[in-house]
C-alpha cells in the first residue's frame, strides 16, 4: 500500500501497476509523443477513486456525473501523471468529454465530495476504473498529526 502525504493530511491509495492505460495504442502512443515514461500511477482519488493505471482518457465519466466531481488533470495541471501523487488540484481544469489535453490525461475526482452516489461513473467507464465506495468516508483521510504520531 502507498501512502501519500502532504502537510494537512495522508491519503491511502495503490499500489500502481500497469493494466488497461498500459495496453491502449492510444495510451503509448501519447506517453511517447510527450517523451514521458508510462509507469504505474496508483489510485486517485478517496471515496470516488480513479485507478489512474487503468483509466484510458474516454472521458466518459466526465458528463455522466450529474454533479461534476471530475475533470482533466492535465487541463490544470500539465505535469506528468506521476508527479500528481503528492499534489492537489483546486478544481479549474476542464470538464468536457473532448477537452483533454490528449491521451495521457486522467480523469481526476477533483469534487469527490459532491457526490451523491448515482454510480453513472462507474457504469459508463469502459475499463472499469472507478469505484464509488460511500464507506470509505472518513477512514482514509487522516490528519497529519495523527499519521505523525502513529509512525506513518
Amino acid at each position: 500500500m502507498t501512502i501519500l502525504m502532504d502537510s494537512t493530511s495522508i491519503l491511502f491509495g495503490g499500489p500502481g501497476k500497469s493494466s488497461d492505460a498500459a495496453a491502449s495504442p492510444d495510451v503509448k502512443a501519447a506517453y511517447s509523443a510527450r517523451n514521458e515514461e508510462l509507469v504505474p500511477l496508483g489510485v486517485h482519488g478517496t471515496f470516488v477513486a480513479v485507478d489512474w493505471d487503468s483509466c484510458i482518457a474516454d472521458g466518459s465519466c466526465l458528463p455522466a456525473c450529474p454533479v461534476n466531481v471530475f475533470q482533466w488533470y492535465r487541463t490544470e495541471n500539465d505535469v506528468p501523471a506521476v508527479d500528481m501523487s503528492n499534489t492537489v488540484s483546486s478544481g479549474n481544469g476542464n470538464a468536457g468529454k473532448e477537452d483533454r489535453i490528449d491521451y495521457t490525461d486522467k480523469s481526476d475526482p477533483i469534487r469527490e465530495k459532491d457526490c451523491i452516489w448515482c454510480m453513472a461513473c462507474v457504469t459508463v467507464c469502459p475499463t472499469k476504473a472507478i469505484k464509488v465506495e460511500q464507506h470509505q468516508i472518513g477512514i482514509i483521510q487522516l490528519p497529519f498529526s495523527v499519521c505523525v504520531s502513529k509512525g506513518f
